[in-house]
């Protein structure tokens, strides 16, 4: 593990308020630092699913906890680049750019594998948004990479194609993290990938001279033994999904308890159609599995904030509970990672 530059991560998605104050919570308790890795899809310069917020009011939120807690937190952007939210147009990433830099992010993941223009091109782009975003501050860290071919069983033919490209991001820049997709997959509720332990063996000795820490995506739903097996050579963890499905299966299961009615809240969900792209197997009539999938996309709704205000009135502690379930999962990974 010569090549690690940093400790182990683990790199938690805001899914909510509470996912977020958890991992403050976490860090102070635990003394670990922990990364937040916020998508365009969840906060953005303008608004995301997330309360609606702009990375201003996510800013303005994180200072707070800061000042709560005494923790250890490195606030990242998940997944900059063109068409992650939908929009494909290089002014909207670099507003993001400049927004993150503004409001204080430590690193960026510069991802442009969703522009639509060649191999070539692609990496053109990404070394002018990374120039660009370290001439706007030259401490600001970097993700490269992507987990697009995830899923997959990647070969050893790979392995040049990915010494190529850090080669090339290594020319202008020296990278936190590379992006390497081991196989995992979530889909639904679970994982549905797989670890391909051999291939990430094997570009983890190549990479051995370059310093630099691997990451991996989509690591959500793993079981200890699972994230154990990635210990010797990856050196970060993305888990995000996981904490909205926690969230929402809490909240039924209390409303339950109490008799409160969540059929509207899930119904909102289901007509909210978030649900699309995570389906696997379960059939689009199984109407209660896609409202809990979408859930976390529906919790700045009002049959949402119905649900919780009706919650404190028969448990004061339903906030407080919320934030502990999210610190069992942190606590999960790091203690196997």
């Amino acid at each position: 593990m010569t090549n690690q530059k940093s400790g182990k991560k683990i790199a938690i998605g805001p899914m909510s308020t509470e996912v977020i104050e958890a991992v403050y919570k976490y860090s102070e308790l635990n003394k670990k630092e922990l990364m937040l890795i916020a998508s365009k899809n969840q906060i953005d310069y303008k608004h995301g699913y997330v309360n609606n917020w702009s990375t201003a009011d996510y800013s303005a939120f994180l200072k707070k906890l800061k000042k709560k807690y005494n923790s250890r937190v490195k606030i990242c952007r998940d997944h900059c680049g063109p068409g992650f939210n939908n929009n494909y147009s290089l002014k909207d990433v670099y507003r993001t750019i400049d927004s993150d830099v503004e409001n204080g992010f430590d690193l960026i993941h510069i991802d442009f594998s969703k522009n639509k223009s060649d191999y070539k091109k692609i990496l053109v782009e990404s070394k002018k948004a990374i120039k660009y975003a370290k001439s706007l501050n030259h401490k600001l860290q970097f993700e490269v990479g992507t987990d697009e071919n995830f899923g997959q069983k990647l070969s050893h033919m790979n392995i040049k194609e990915f010494i190529s490209e850090i080669n090339f991001f290594l020319d202008f820049v020296n990278p936190e993290y590379f992006v390497v997709p081991t196989g995992s997959l979530v889909m639904e509720d679970k994982q549905v990938g797989f670890y391909n332990e051999n291939f990430i063996k094997s570009v983890y000795k190549r990479f051995s001279s370059f310093k630099i820490n691997l990451k991996e995506h989509n690591a959500d739903y793993l079981t200890g033994d699972e994230i154990f097996k990635r210990k010797n050579f990856i050196s970060a963890l993305n888990i995000a999904p996981q904490f909205g499905v926690n969230q929402t299966m809490f909240v039924l299961g209390e409303c339950k308890k109490f008799g409160i009615n969540t059929d509207d809240f899930l119904e909102a969900s289901y007509n909210s159609k978030k649900w699309q792209k995570w389906l696997y197997k379960a059939n689009k009539e199984d109407k209660l599995r896609c409202s809990i999938i979408a859930g976390h996309y529906n919790f700045n709704s009002k049959e949402y904030k119905f649900l919780i205000e009706n919650l404190r009135k028969y448990k004061k502690t339903v906030d407080s509970d919320i934030i502990n379930s999210h610190m069992e999962i942190i606590d999960h990974y790091v203690t196997n990672f």
